[in-house]
């Protein structure tokens, strides 16, 4: 079985499992900005325990930030409520695990910029694309079509992961092989899949490890003992790309700003008073980012008053001085 430790369900079924019955989870994402360039951020993310709790869109968590956990009971499902506040003084990025390549990440920028007549602040986040079209385009259409073949895409998901883990093979010495070897090596599996059945392939990738074992058995005199193991482990890290990206498709999300001052600029859905507002979903990121931005300025009545009266002052003195000139 494709398994991350013993026992555990396969990753294929998992993720099949979470397009054809997914569940639908909300998170509120709350900014509020202060006037010295500090700014809160509260997180409350409702649903049921499997989507509340996964690592499609994890929580902040450290020292600065506190996190509180409720349980509605329901007849049907519980709903689960985490709710998660922190004070930011600085750029913040956001992601599952340190020791993963593929976490989630929504980079966070406040900037506050003083001027002698106004104190201006900008906001930006990032939600990083999935980039998805890009890797497996039939898992792309899958998350969108949900009468569609949900096997459709294997053979092309599991070609990315072998691409992508012979390609981190290479990168790094003491794993590198032959380029020509690498290559026909990628190329020998890209046929391979081409010619299994996707329901042949579902059964297959039931034991990923023996799969890859038999793929590269032609190559078994030219390739290093082990390779087929470290190609397997390489793949790791993309299996768990892939099932961020599937937990993430039912996945919705409210994003409030609150900044000091007048707005001068923003790409909000909605403003609804002093609250700037956007709602969007994975299919807005499901290739490209999202981009949440915000500009707004405080001026200062009292040094503009001043400066007034003293360009007021000098206005009066040479018109004075011209007088007295004349005179």
């Amino acid at each position: 079985m494709i398994m991350f430790e013993k026992n555990r369900l396969n990753f294929f079924t998992l993720t099949i499992a979470g397009i054809l019955f997914t569940g639908c989870v909300e998170t509120l994402i709350s900014v509020k900005v202060y006037p010295d360039g500090r700014y809160t951020m509260n997180f409350i993310t409702k649903g049921d325990s499997s989507d509340v709790f996964n690592h499609d869109f994890p929580h902040p968590a450290g020292p600065d930030w506190n996190t509180h956990i409720t349980k509605e009971k329901r007849d049907d499902d519980d709903i689960w409520t985490m709710s998660t506040q922190g004070i930011i003084t600085q750029s913040y990025i956001f992601t599952s695990r340190n020791d993963s390549l593929t976490t989630l990440q929504h980079p966070i920028q406040v900037i506050r910029k003083d001027g002698y007549f106004a104190t201006r602040y900008t906001l930006q986040n990032i939600f990083k694309g999935r980039q998805v079209f890009r890797k497996y385009p039939s898992f792309g259409r899958s998350l969108q079509e949900s009468d569609s073949d949900s096997t459709r895409w294997l053979d092309e998901a599991f070609y990315y992961m072998c691409s992508q883990g012979l390609n981190d093979l290479q990168n790094d010495p003491t794993t590198a092989i032959d380029n020509d070897m690498a290559e026909r090596v990628e190329n020998h599996i890209h046929n391979t899949l081409a010619r299994v059945s996707q329901k042949d392939l579902f059964d297959e990738l039931e034991n990923k490890q023996s799969f890859i074992d038999q793929m590269l058995k032609p190559f078994s005199k030219d390739l290093p003992i082990g390779y087929s193991t470290l190609l397997s482990n390489s793949t790791d890290v993309y299996e768990e790309e892939l099932e961020l990206t599937s937990d993430l498709q039912d996945d919705q999300f409210k994003y409030w700003v609150l900044l000091p001052g007048a707005i001068t600029s923003t790409n909000a859905d909605t403003i609804s008073g002093d609250t700037l507002k956007w709602s969007f979903g994975l299919q807005q990121y499901i290739n490209d980012d999202v981009v949440i931005e915000a500009a707004s300025v405080v001026y200062s009545p009292q040094r503009i008053q001043i400066t007034v009266l003293i360009i007021a002052g000098l206005f009066l003195i040479i018109l004075y001085l011209a007088y007295k000139r004349r005179q």
